[in-house]
């Protein structure tokens, strides 16, 4: 009070600080650690089975990295194409030690692995399934002569340099290659074998290190080399037959440059193009690098004439748009506190100096942001809005008590020290509540990672801010209440004196007639029933994921031709719904039997909240604004009128963005043999499909693929062995046939380039052209499979997953229902009876594990908050009794809660439970408050009913004014689309107004009717200990008179 120019220039010297901090302080989705470490494994197997890729490589590499410290969880899928694998790491273990770790096991692993997979092992710190953080199109030059070679060279080396920037997938451009087709008959009639060509031409082209000579003091490699260095190389070689007779290839097959048969097919829009999709390292800033690929594109467009980029999803943009709609949202709830304050305070000097301590509170906090090195994200960002209407609360109290002694007459400068020192203890015990909910799961931790992590990142910046908010209270506040509070104290408004003597009668009536108020207030919580019965559990994504995929699959007997008719009229379809469906781009893949279009939808995030609320409330009288489809109609929409074929399985489902945005519910069967399990998911999702709000059911695998027919050669081992032929050749001259055989590339001007064999498409087309291949005998003789082997036909699988060690088959069903509780009860009747091998199970997969931790974490959170609090609580009042009356606010704060959320048909998912946790500490502040002014009372020689009325009359309107002001600021949260990668802040916003709301009215009326309770609970136990002590002291003056 006496250094008023030290306070000014402390507080400007903060705001300076603060403001420089925000402009420095990285921008960011997620805070660092969201994404817990993982690297990723693949090892190319080519022309293999699942099974053996399992054998083979997956058992072993899995004994190899269990060894790794720290290693959390181990997941494998092998397939015919080898095996991916992906290790996720603790919280804490430093992932570039562990790539080393990674890297220096599989060296070791190397020599047990098969011969042709040793040189390819690869490992990324990105996931190579991932979403990709950028999807582009890309328009050329129709004169350029080999289009992948210049993407390759000009745009793909280029972004590959990017910090950030993972792994580019190009699409619509296919590599030139050598091809050598081979004519199965003139080979045959030569007395040559596909394996004669491939011994012949890998041994004329090589580069071999052959050692070293020295000459002088000088030490010279020497280097063989035998390399091609043109295709015209490739067509003079020939080849020695085993009678010793040259024949040169071209006799016996033709040789080519150029784009091999085209298998698959690229779209955008419906016309061909060339198009490319970015994905991210792990734990890269996504905005950071999509700005600089974005800025990549433009620098490469200006130095190539003709070349034009056309960027249709950018994670980054949509990032930033979702950061740019929770600021507005939190200038709007700060905004709304402003206005509350001015409308109760009734004076612009004061209303002004309480709402600077919103940005002084929050620049403070971004300050200690910023030294401690995190990030302003979303997750941050959320903490400061929740703060916004709670910052003010203490300098609310504060200014409210310094009124009051104002109004008893004494001086602005005395008001203001008095003021303050009287409430000053229970504001910072109010401000402790806050702070020690957060503790426990920040310190301790709970089963839940994921929601540990997000109370310590939200928590963080509401701690900061709420200790800054109790600084400013005390030194800048007082200081600027004596200085520009005025000469005399404004009338309050006139609704609020008549809302205050309603309040006055209605608690004196509740302190007269306790027990009547008691059933009254039983009976108000025990309708808590209700709404807890019917409220959902799960995730909301409804309208917060801008893309959905459509997926076709289709007969193993298409044609090409069949496929491309198919997937025409999917995408036409599409196309004609382009306005009705919100449609930005349609980007279209398809093969043979596979087709996919991606639907890229506008994005939603730059909706004003209050545009959001008026929409949504006008939808919910039957008069909407916009004739635009929900997210979830489209999806049914698109599922129901999308066109069918016969034989054509098409599925329609959202593309997922994140763990958050899954929607899916999964059976997950598990055991020892992937074939038993495979035989029991007809009938799983036989009965997923029973489920009336489940869409479409699948097995879920890599790439889309669905269990194919294969056919099985078993070759006989002894007829084999009789004419000389052994096993391994048959099937490697078929792999060499049906797939082709990879030979060394040779070099051609500026890169390698690729040589393949294949045999005549002609002669591989049928399973007869199978059974007709044939193989050289020891005598020479001609012998076809068929004579070799039995052949037989047989489902396989596409993949073979495994989780720690264990095989699993997943089943999961696509689903628009958000109560995932109800969801999984109705997984549970649906899979009743199912009866299964010994040694076999079944479970509710990862999602529904994490669901109960989150339950527990949020019971270990409650219990330990309420400890915390209460402890406090006995500091405070210096009593082991009165902290109840400040804990039972808790329980009907949630009574508010559940009806809010249940009345606005919000689930109760990983956002309202943060929230729950954070109003334990936050609606008992105006308890404590009042209970501790009815205590300052009664020790003024105020009778009990005196100090509660007075109390209540004097603490009514500061508790109104923080109440709205915290509501006020969390409106814009609780009704706007502000969300976290599809999962909305909404719930959070709408579970602390509802428990504000419900805590309010506790505070005033039944908080002092516990506390008289309590009161004389109290006084009881002090007669009891009274009487006890009573006759010991009579018996001590009696032994002193004897």
């Amino acid at each position: 009070m006496n250094r008023p120019v030290t306070v000014v220039m402390a507080l400007t010297a903060l705001l300076v600080l603060g403001a420089l901090s925000y402009l420095r302080v990285p921008v960011q989705l997620f805070p660092d650690g969201l994404e817990f470490g993982s690297l990723y494994i693949r090892i190319d197997y080519r022309n293999s089975s699942p099974q053996e890729s399992e054998q083979q490589i997956t058992r072993p590499l899995e004994e190899t990295l269990r060894a790794i410290k720290g290693v959390e969880r181990l997941r494998t899928w092998s397939s015919d194409r080898g095996t991916r694998a992906s290790v996720s790491f603790r919280q804490g273990v430093d992932l570039s030690l562990a790539y080393n770790q990674v890297i220096d096991r599989l060296d070791r692993l190397k020599p047990q692995l098969p011969e042709e997979s040793r040189d390819r092992v690869r490992v990324y710190k990105f996931d190579t399934s991932g979403i990709n953080i950028v999807w582009v199109g890309v328009t050329l030059d129709p004169s350029i002569q080999d289009p992948y070679q210049f993407m390759q060279h000009v745009v793909v080396r280029a972004l590959e340099r990017i910090d950030g920037v993972g792994i580019i997938d190009l699409y619509g451009v296919d590599e030139k290659e050598v091809m050598v087709e081979i004519d199965q008959d003139k080979l045959r009639s030569r007395g040559l074998t596909i394996g004669d060509l491939v011994s012949s031409l890998r041994s004329d082209n090589f580069a071999l290190t052959s050692g070293h000579v020295r000459e002088g003091s000088k030490k010279l490699f020497v280097r063989s080399v035998a390399k091609f260095q043109s295709v015209q190389e490739i067509q003079q070689i020939k080849v020695r037959t085993r009678r010793g007779i040259e024949v040169p290839l071209t006799d016996v097959a033709t040789v080519a440059y150029d784009v091999p048969e085209r298998r698959s097919y690229n779209r955008l829009d419906g016309e061909h193009s060339v198009a490319f999709g970015i994905k991210g390292e792990s734990g890269a800033n996504i905005i950071e690098t999509a700005q600089v690929v974005k800025a990549a594109f433009a620098r490469i467009e200006r130095q190539v004439p003709g070349m034009t980029f056309n960027v249709f999803y950018d994670q980054g943009n949509q990032i930033m748009e979702a950061i740019r709609n929770l600021q507005g949202t939190g200038l709007w709830g700060g905004l709304f506190a402003a206005l509350i304050l001015l409308y109760f305070l009734r004076t612009v000097r004061m209303t002004s100096i309480i709402t600077l301590s919103i940005p002084l509170c929050l620049l403070m906090t971004l300050t200690v942001i910023y030294f401690i090195d995190w990030s302003l994200n979303m997750i941050t960002m959320m903490g400061l809005m929740v703060g916004v209407g709670m910052v003010v609360d203490n300098g609310i109290v504060i200014l409210e008590n310094i009124y009051r002694v104002r109004g008893d007459g004494r001086k602005p400068e005395e008001a203001s020290i008095r003021g303050a020192s009287e409430v000053g203890l229970a504001i910072t015990m109010a401000t402790l509540t806050t702070v020690v909910v957060f503790l426990p799961l920040m310190l301790m931790g709970g089963k839940s990672r994921m929601m540990n992590f997000y109370l310590t990142k939200m928590g963080v910046p509401i701690i900061i801010a709420l200790i800054a908010s109790l600084l400013v209270a005390l030194i800048f506040i007082p200081l600027a209440a004596s200085r520009f509070g005025g000469r005399r104290v404004k009338a309050e408004a006139s609704l609020i004196r008549r809302l205050r003597l309603v309040y006055t009668r209605t608690l004196h009536w509740v302190l007269v007639h306790r027990r009547d108020a008691v059933l009254i207030a039983l009976a108000a919580f025990m309708t808590i029933s209700i709404p807890m019965n019917g409220l959902k559990r799960g995730g909301d994504r409804r309208d917060f994921t801008n893309s959905f995929r459509v997926r076709l699959y289709m007969p193993e007997h298409f044609s090409l031709d069949q496929a491309i008719s198919v997937v025409d009229e999917v995408e036409a379809f599409y196309l004609s719904k382009k306005e009705e469906y919100d449609i930005r781009t349609i980007r279209t893949y398809h093969r043979r039997t596979y087709g996919q279009l991606q639907i890229f939808q506008n994005s939603r995030a730059n909706e004003a909240w209050w545009y959001v609320a008026y929409k949504n409330t006008m939808k919910a009288v039957g008069h909407p604004v916009s004739l635009e489809m929900e997210r979830d109609e489209v999806l049914k929409s698109a599922q129901k009128d999308m066109p069918t074929f016969v034989g054509v399985v098409g599925r329609v489902d959202r593309q997922r963005t994140g763990a958050t945005s899954d929607p899916y519910v999964r059976v997950v069967l598990e055991g020892d043999d992937t074939d038993v399990l495979l035989s029991m998911v007809e009938e799983v999702k036989r009965r997923l499909e029973t489920i009336p709000s489940v869409l479409n059911v699948e097995r879920e695998q890599e790439d889309d693929d669905e269990v194919l027919q294969e056919v099985r050669v078993h070759v006989d081992r002894k007829r084999s062995t009789q004419l000389g032929i052994s096993a391994q050749n048959v099937a490697q001259q078929i792999g060499f046939a049906l797939q082709g055989v990879s030979l060394p590339r040779f070099q051609a001007d500026e890169h390698e380039v690729q040589v393949k064999m294949y045999l005549d498409r002609g002669d591989r087309k049928t399973l007869q052209h199978l059974k007709n291949f044939t193989f050289s005998a020891r005598d020479g003789d001609e012998v076809s499979l068929a004579e070799l082997s039995e052949i037989s036909m047989g489902k396989g699988t596409g993949e073979i997953y495994r989780s720690n060690g264990k095989t699993k088959v997943e089943v999961r069903a696509f689903t628009t229902k958000q109560d995932r509780r109800r969801l999984y009860q109705d997984i549970d009747i649906a899979m009743a009876g199912f009866s299964m091998p010994r040694g076999y199970n079944w479970n509710k997969g990862e999602r529904f594990r994490t669901m109960g931790e989150e339950d527990d974490t949020l019971k270990f959170a409650t219990i330990m908050a309420i400890t915390f609090v209460f402890l406090l609580m006995g500091v405070l009042f210096e009593s082991f009794i009165l902290p109840f009356s400040v804990l039972f606010s808790i329980p009907f704060a949630f009574l508010g809660v559940y009806w809010l959320l249940f009345v606005t048909a919000t689930p109760m998912n990983m956002m309202a439970m943060v929230g729950m946790i954070i109003l334990i500490g936050v609606v008992v502040n105006n308890a404590i408050v009042l209970v501790d002014m009815i205590n300052r009372l009664r020790q003024q020689e105020k009778s009990r009913l005196d100090a509660i009325l007075e109390a209540g009359e004097n603490r009514f309107r500061p508790i109104l004014m923080t109440t709205f002001t915290t509501i006020f600021g969390l409106l814009p949260m609780a009704v706007g689309n502000s969300n976290l990668m599809g999962q909305p802040y909404s719930p959070l916003g709408r579970t602390m107004m509802g428990g504000l709301i419900s805590s309010t009215v506790l505070t005033l009326l039944v908080i002092p009717l516990l506390y008289t309770f309590l009161d004389d609970l109290a006084m009881l136990i002090n007669r009891m200990v009274t009487a006890t002590r009573a006759p010991s002291a009579v018996t001590v003056e009696q032994s002193a008179d004897n």
